[in-house]
């Protein structure tokens, strides 16, 4: 390998030391499924080349998808750059799959957006009031609230407590 990687590119020892590093740290990265997605399209479309040679499937597209850890346009267009031809109705099929993959995407953010919004605008609701009780003090052992009623502090259910005017407590 010394000898083939000084031919080609007629490097000093020094040079050659420095190549022979790159390629091993290349080498370490592109292990397991994480070196499949940081592969460089030139060396994917080597190992390609070799991959076809021996490929019998049915389905190229998806086969080559999931060998090598692409997406399916970009599939289409290496496929494309080794030479082989699609019909216009796969590659139609691709582009809606992409479109149909990228339109769940945007559902689900604006789901995940709705839900958070909705989670910020919902009132608060005091875990020690409800419709007849201003103030729960307990809960007797049969799960019953006792506590100062909303009659009893002369106000109806949820009516504003505080004067805005004073910022005191409303008198009746």
């Amino acid at each position: 390998m010394e000898d083939k990687i000084s031919d080609e590119k007629g490097l000093s020892p020094k040079q050659l030391k420095k190549e022979k590093q790159k390629r091993r740290k290349a080498k370490n990265r592109l292990k397991g499924k994480r070196g499949k997605k940081l592969m460089p399209q030139a060396l994917r479309l080597e190992k390609a080349k070799k991959w076809l040679e021996k490929y019998s499937g049915d389905n190229v597209l998806k086969a080559y998808r999931k060998s090598f850890a692409v997406d399916r346009m970009t599939t289409l267009n290496e496929l494309t750059m080794l030479g082989l031809t699609f019909s216009e109705a796969q590659i139609e099929k691709e582009k809606r799959a992409v479109a149909h993959t990228e339109q769940i995407r945007k559902n689900k953010i604006a789901k995940r957006k709705a839900k958070k919004q909705s989670a910020l605008n919902t009132e608060y609701t005091d875990p020690d009031q409800d419709d007849t009780f201003f103030y729960i003090a307990g809960r007797t052992s049969g799960g019953a609230p006792y506590g100062v009623t909303w009659a009893q502090m002369g106000l109806r259910p949820y009516e504003d407590v505080l004067d805005e005017k004073d910022g005191g407590i409303k008198e009746s």
